[in-house]
């Protein structure tokens, strides 16, 4: 008797066992990624919600990704069971604002040094930039982990130059804070200025 007891109390932890998936959940939160994606100005069509991982290194460290802006102009959303609606539109944010940043990078590597984009956005130097740093603990993460001999230009490849993306990602937050917290987010003005140029050029190139 005593020794059947005994193998019971003293049973090996079962197995972790992966949550079965949520089907509602995730149409849930897919039909929610749209609107927010619609809502932000951008083409729901170019949004998905993945049953997916990705991970990224930064600075050595590996994590795990909430979402990525692809090359095609579409932004990926990794489910996650735990993730909060709120959160989603976080990263639809964020992910949104890679994607505008990406398409006026793209017209003003087009263009000639004398264009109105090198015009409009002449004064916001790098140094001024690196100056400022980023504007929450992830964008400051980039910056930490630059490592170009000088500091990041505003619409360079910063992966390739420095292994990181500090001025791309510390725009992708502010637009995430001003979802976040509202238009009285408290933000560099600098910072708050470049995003804001950024809306009106890609507004004007998407007309």
């Amino acid at each position: 008797m005593w020794s059947f007891l005994s193998r019971l109390w003293n049973r090996p932890p079962a197995p972790n066992v992966a949550p079965a998936f949520d089907a509602a959940d995730f149409e849930r939160k897919a039909d929610h990624l749209a609107k927010m994606t619609k809502a932000f100005g951008y083409d729901p069509a170019k949004a998905r919600l993945a049953r997916e991982e990705f991970s990224f290194e930064l600075g050595g460290v590996s994590a795990r990704a909430e979402g990525r802006a692809l090359d095609d102009g579409s932004i990926l959303v990794f489910y996650d069971p735990e993730m909060s609606l709120a959160r989603l539109g976080c990263c639809v944010a964020h992910e949104v604002q890679h994607q505008k940043y990406a398409r006026v990078r793209r017209a003003f590597a087009a263009e000639g040094e004398e264009g109105p984009l090198h015009e409009a956005f002449a004064a916001f130097t790098p140094e001024r930039l690196a100056e400022r740093g980023g504007v929450s603990d992830y964008s400051n993460e980039h910056w930490a982990a630059w490592r170009g001999p000088e500091p990041p230009r505003l619409f360079d490849d910063e992966m390739a130059r420095g292994g990181a993306e500090p001025i791309n990602e510390t725009l992708a937050e502010v637009a995430k804070a001003l979802y976040n917290f509202g238009p009285d987010a408290k933000i560099d003005p600098m910072w708050r200025a470049i995003y804001e140029r950024i809306l009106r050029e890609w507004a004007r190139l998407e007309a």
